[in-house]
This record gives structure tokens, sequence and C-alpha cells, in this order.
């Protein structure tokens, strides 16, 4: 299971909904997309503890997606953070840190990494191209696949002996009586929750060809129908819609709202009528995503 936490639902300038920034939970790792201008601050005033956020993915360099940043590290820095940060975003992220530490007269006393990809035992992220009208990218973010011993199986051939269960999962051959059982006839592997967050993006092939098949798809989804959002790099709700359809995403959370919404039912409607399984999350809502 991963939990997807909305910590920031909207975009551009601030409104009733915070700026942009997505946590995603397994077990111990936590990951903090995007850090918008207020997110440590929301963050706190909701005890969700900012030094668990082991990486970091930043989509561009907009304000609105990482003027957090900066206020977010030095906070770590002074609750004695030790643990190393990972980062991840466009080249110029790094120099956008580097400036923001040396005029605010700051340095980490913890270890900072920047990398393209990160992947432990429980989940892997990897970024792919969006199109926005300066350089972006969102993020897949994958649970690692579990491999199961087939224990009904096992119980209604008569094997119960956990010894020999330990043997297979471990992936070696065991001999029961005149059988050999090979661990791979055994063995079933359980898919793991796949996510795709876009930041800003217009529709296109490289975010749909990315999110194939995910549980969730978090697309920018800043207008409602009527308005050229092109001439913005964003997209509307039913242009969000399409792509979660094209995709075949199993939901669909319509994200970046502008500040000029102070309802979205219409929005919601729009969406539905492509993509069924659709929602506006409000901030602070959370979700429970198994496959």
């Amino acid at each position: 299971m991963i939990k997807v936490y909305f910590i920031g639902t909207g975009g551009g300038a601030p409104s009733r909904r915070g700026l942009p920034a997505y946590l995603v939970k397994k077990d111990g790792f936590s990951m903090l997309m995007d850090c918008g201008e207020g997110t440590q601050i929301t963050m706190i005033k909701n005890s969700i503890n900012i030094m668990r956020v082991n990486l970091i993915a930043i989509t561009h360099l907009h304000a609105d997606h990482v003027l957090g940043l900066p206020s977010l590290i030095q906070t770590m820095g002074m609750y004695d953070r030790k643990e190393k940060l990972y980062l991840m975003g466009p080249e110029s992220l790094k120099e956008f840190l580097k400036v923001s530490f040396e005029h605010t007269y700051f340095r980490p006393g913890f270890p900072i990494e920047f990398v393209s990809t990160y992947e432990d035992k429980k989940v892997r992220v990897r970024p792919f191209k969006t199109c926005h009208v300066v350089p972006s990218q969102g993020f897949l973010v994958e649970e690692i696949d579990s491999i199961n011993l087939d224990v009904e199986r096992l119980k209604r051939e008569g094997i119960t002996d956990w010894r020999v269960m330990r043997e297979l999962k471990g992936g070696r051959e065991v001999k029961v009586g005149e059988r050999t059982l090979k661990s791979e006839d055994y063995l079933v592997v359980k898919r793991g929750v796949r996510l795709a967050y876009t930041g800003d993006t217009r529709p296109c092939d490289s975010v749909i060809n990315s999110a194939k098949g995910v549980d969730l798809l978090l697309h920018d989804s800043t207008f409602e129908d009527g308005i050229d959002a092109s001439e913005y790099g964003h997209s509307t709700s039913s242009e969000a819609a399409l792509v979660a359809r094209e995709a075949e995403a199993r939901r669909l959370a319509l994200i970046h709202i502008s500040s000029r919404y102070k309802k979205t039912d219409e929005m919601l409607k729009q969406a539905r009528k492509i993509f069924p399984m659709s929602f506006v999350p409000e901030d602070l809502s959370f979700l429970n995503l198994r496959v």
C-alpha cells in the first residue's frame, strides 16, 4: 500500500488551496513532490513530520512549485537532521539552492545528494518529460513488486512444513519424499502500486506513455473548459480526463486548481463525462492506494 497526502492542491497564486505539494509514503519511505511556498508550515501544523522525508522531487522551477524548498531544508538543519536527503529535479535546481543558501547564509549540516532516479527495497522513482512553458518533468512512483509464497497451494498438496516453505521462498528446490519442488512453481508475484504526477503540463504523448496503467494519475487541471490553457502550458479538466482515459489509469486526481475557482463542481462534471473515476482532492485529504 502507498499513502498519498494532498498537502497543497492549488497553483499559481495562493488561494484557500495551498500551493503544490504532495507527500507519498510507503512504510518508512516518505517522498515530497514539489514544495510550494508554505508547504512546511502546513505540514508542521498538521503533525506531518518533515524530518522523515527521504526524497524531494521538484517538477520545475516556477515559484509556486519550489519557493518552499530552501526554507524547508533550512528547518531540517535547525532540527539537527543527520540523515541524507535526496533531491530530484531539473538541472537548474542545484544552482537555485546554492544561490538561495549563499544569500541566506545557510550551510546544510547534513548530506544532500542530487539524483536522476531513486530506488530502494520499497519504491522506485523515475522522471518523465512533461510539456510546459519551461523545462519540466513529472514523476512515476512505483511500489516494488512483492514475491509471496502460494501457501494455499502448498496446503492443498499437503505441505505444511515451515522449513520447506522457507526454502521455496528463498528460491531453492526442495526434496519432499519422491518429489522435487521447484520454487518458481510456488511463488506468486504481486504487482506494486503505481502513480504518476505531472506537475504543470499540456496533454502530451510522453505523459500518456509514462502513465500507462497507473493506479493514480495526478494531472494538471488548472482551468475549466472554455479557456485556452495552451497559452500558459497548462491543461483543462477535460484535457486531463482525456489523458487519463488514453493512459488507461484507474483514477484521476485533478490538481493545480487555479485561484480563480472557488468551487470545482463544474470542473469535476466536465472531467467525469470523459473519465468517470475523476475527483478533485481537497488540501490535507489523503488516499490509500492498493492494487
